[in-house]
This record gives C-alpha cells, structure tokens and sequence, in this order.
C-alpha cells in the first residue's frame, strides 16, 4: 500500500502567486507514490517539463535566470523539508525551509527569503517507470535551466522506486544524479527509498543494496519507516532503529540518510492502516532519529496538506505542529 507525496499543484501555485490562501486538500488523482497507490500520469506537453505536481504535469515556463534579488544567507546545521506545501508562509513560521517545488524558476522566487526548494523532477516511480512523467531530456533542460540558482538546495528524482517493478530503475537514477553532478554540481540529488520483505523475496535490504550510493550515485536517501498504525495503540518505533541499522547495512551511511516523520493518518479511508500520532509519539519518534541520524543534512515531514489516502495531516492537528515547530526552531 502506499500513501501519496509530496503535490503542488497548478492550482496551488497561481493561487500562491496571486497572493491567496490556498484550500489545505490536496485534490485526489495527483499524487507522488510514497507508501500509497499513484495516480496515471497525463503525458507532458512538448515544450518542456512540469511545474511540479505529483501527477506533476503542468507546464513550466520557458524562462531562464535566478530571481534578480538574492535570498538571505542560507542556514547551517540540518534543513527541514515538508510536502504538500500550499500556503508557503505558514509553514515557514513552523520552522520549515526547504519546500516542495516545480522547476519554474518564478516559483522559486516567490519562496520566504533565507529558504530553498528540493525541485521535484519525477517521477521514475513504479507505475511511471516506463514513461515517467520527466524524460531524461526535459530532466536535462530542467538542471540546465536551474543550474547554480541560489534558491535550489537539489533535486528529488525519484519517490520509493522498486527495481523489482522497474528493472531499470537504478540505471535510469544514476544516468539523472551523474548528470546533476557534472552539470549542477552544488546542488543535491534525492531520492526515497523503501524496502520491504514484498520487493525482497520475503527478507529485507535489497532495494536498499540496489540504491545505495555506490550504485545509484544519489546523495541522499529518505527512509520512511512510519511506526504508527491502527493494528496497535502504540507506535513501533523499533521500525525506525531497525531500518536506519539495515541501511547501513547494505551501504547507506548515516550521512547519506534523510529522516522522514510521519504526520498523516489515514481515517478518512475506508480501510485504513496508518494512524496519526499524537503529539507525545511524534516527540518520541523524533527522538529515535535523533538517536539514530544525529545530524542529517536534511529531515522530512509527510505531510502538510492531505493527499489521497493521506488524512488526517500535519495542517489538521496544532498539536502537532507544535512539537514540529519546537523540533525546527529549536
């Protein structure tokens, strides 16, 4: 099962620019794949690449450059990430600086100042794998275009490939993170990663040995072990400790890995496994990645808005935004 990601649509983005608040539900039938089924993705116009949505296809504009007023001094120490971001400004007063994005340049410069994007450039995810949603050559124009903007941290490439579905998943990924290393070079290539025993053979760590940065070449990697669900009243935050130990395992360092924190359930679905947790877990799961990932060069939350199968979110529960904002800002 998998539970949608991180989606901007066109919508959230004119409504952005013309100064509105956008609604906090993502529609549905827009997803990026992460833990939920996705959505088919409508074939992309021949002009070039998407303006980010996670059935991503809008187009982007054709316009090159950076935003003629540069961004304050960026941060040090570990970046905070959240996906489905609609209204920007709220959720850079709860401490999040790196935000969810398309590749149009007039995008980025409407992000808070002192903050940065991770360009979403997808998607070789499963069911896009044969016709993803970025050919290599608008990937290429994409990187070109951005290539040394100051309000891009790096590129999110692909969202929980299974080399098992796709056989030429690895290839196509290392070929996308070679090109932004020659191309792009101070900006980062991102990807998540799963595992499971149902894309191992019943064992676990080998889309975490296909993927590791030897063979892919990506600079960082997201887990994404949820430990909250509804089999049971209290989360399993082994799950965090056991797959950040299993990465490093099977070649992923801990410098390479991206923590991703669960703030989603599922209770508007008919069926549903994940649950919220309350605030107390959340304090608890970030603990363990502390413990596990001390200084990760980023962290990510799943989710501001709601996105499918993904409801409740992080835009439906202050509580929780509390801890995140305390977590953040430090």
């Amino acid at each position: 099962m998998t539970v949608g990601k991180r989606t901007i649509t066109f919508f959230f983005l004119v409504i952005l620019l013309a100064g509105c608040s956008p609604v906090a539900t993502v529609p549905a039938g827009q997803p990026r794949g992460h833990d939920v089924a996705t959505a088919a993705q409508p074939p992309l116009p021949a002009s070039g690449p998407a303006s980010h949505a996670p059935s991503r296809p809008t187009p982007s504009r054709t316009r090159t450059g950076v935003p003629s007023s540069p961004p304050l001094p960026h941060p040090t120490g570990t970046l905070h990430y959240i996906a489905n971001t609609g209204g920007v400004t709220q959720v850079a007063q709860l401490g999040y600086d790196l935000f969810d994005t398309g590749p149009d340049p007039d995008q980025l410069a409407t992000l808070p100042a002192g903050t940065r994007a991770l360009v979403w450039l997808g998607s070789l995810d499963n069911d896009a794998c044969a016709s993803p949603s970025y050919t290599f050559a608008q990937f290429t124009a994409a990187v070109d275009r951005l290539a040394g903007n100051p309000r891009v941290y790096g590129y999110f490439i692909a969202d929980e490939p299974h080399p098992k579905v796709c056989p030429n998943a690895v290839a196509d990924i290392r070929a996308r993170a070679d090109y932004i290393h020659a191309h792009d070079p101070t900006h980062k290539s991102f990807i998540v990663v799963l595992d499971g025993t149902n894309q191992c053979g019943g064992s676990y760590g080998c889309e975490f040995d296909a993927f590791r940065p030897a063979a892919s070449h990506v600079d960082l990697i997201g887990l994404d072990p949820y430990p909250c669900n509804v089999t049971s009243s209290s989360c399993d935050y082994s799950k965090i400790d056991d797959t950040v130990h299993r990465a490093e395992a099977h070649g992923i360092p801990a410098s390479a890995v991206v923590p991703v924190f669960q703030a989603f359930g599922q209770a508007c679905t008919s069926s549903p496994y994940y649950r919220m947790p309350s605030a107390t877990e959340l304090r608890t799961m970030l603990q363990h990645w502390a413990d596990a990932v001390p200084h990760p060069a980023f962290d990510y939350t799943y989710s501001w808005g709601r996105q499918g199968s993904s409801c409740p979110t992080l835009v439906d529960s202050p509580a929780l935004q509390a801890v995140l904002r305390a977590h953040n800002l430090g």
